[in-house]
């Protein structure tokens, strides 16, 4: 595993934001690293929203697919464990642990080291071509000239708080986590226009677009037929 994060540092807190809701009433988030007693509520909000609403899961039908779910939570949970993930919780009016409003997988590439995640054998053949997919990410190297960067794999926020602007504050945060850490840049896959927009405001540049039409296999048979987004897009942003 590769850590940027010294082992034994407690999670940290990046920033504390309020929003309005629809009533008029202020909320309070606040945007920390997911501590470790929170990681299978993490898996668990990612496998229900973020299956459900991302345009390439939502197209294969991941969350009704075992080996799609299996092998995704596998990298998520090997991701968590690098301890740079965020989340925005919000008190629970119920009582009990904060609830995960929104959140974003994160975790470090560096161009000399091979990851964990390159060995792990994909039981799933739908989730193989949608990780090459997120895997073109690896371009940022020469466009930025770096040698890491800041990669993730899934930003999320639960249906209850969305219009916020919650994607783009979680998606700001990585100044931060760049700065702290030491690491010069981040790039990642956006799939929806949601997602693009989010990055566009939180200061990330477009660098590569491709039409999901155009992702085909050796037939030309689309991989992914029916898609409700017309292209993906990678972003990135230098922050040293």
């Amino acid at each position: 595993m590769l850590r940027v994060k010294p082992l034994g540092q407690p999670p940290k807190i990046w920033q504390v934001i309020e929003k309005k809701n629809k009533d008029g009433k202020l909320m309070k988030f606040t945007i920390q690293e997911i501590p470790e007693d929170r990681y299978e509520d993490a898996i668990q909000h990612m496998c229900t929203y973020f299956l459900a609403d991302e345009p390439t899961c939502q197209c294969l039908n991941a969350k009704n697919d075992p080996l799609f779910m299996q092998d995704i939570s596998t990298l998520w949970r090997l991701l968590l464990a690098e301890d740079i993930s965020i989340a925005a919780f919000i008190d629970n009016p119920n009582g009990g642990k904060p609830i995960i409003a929104g959140m974003n997988v994160l975790g470090i590439e560096h161009k000399n080291q091979k990851k964990n995640l390159s060995d792990y054998q994909f039981k799933s053949e739908k989730f193989k071509i949608t990780y090459k997919v997120l895997s073109i990410t690896s371009m940022l190297y020469e466009h930025y000239e770096v040698d890491k960067y800041i990669n993730a794999l899934g930003l999320s926020v639960n249906p209850d708080y969305r219009g916020y602007g919650l994607g783009k504050e979680l998606l700001k945060i990585r100044d931060f986590i760049g700065s702290t850490y030491g690491v010069p840049a981040t790039a990642t896959m956006f799939s929806s226009i949601i997602s693009q927009k989010s990055a566009a405001n939180a200061g990330f540049e477009e660098f590569f677009t491709k039409n999901f039409a155009d992702v085909v296999d050796k037939d030309g048979k689309e991989y992914y037929p029916n898609i409700n987004s017309k292209a993906f897009k990678i972003m990135g942003k230098r922050f040293i």
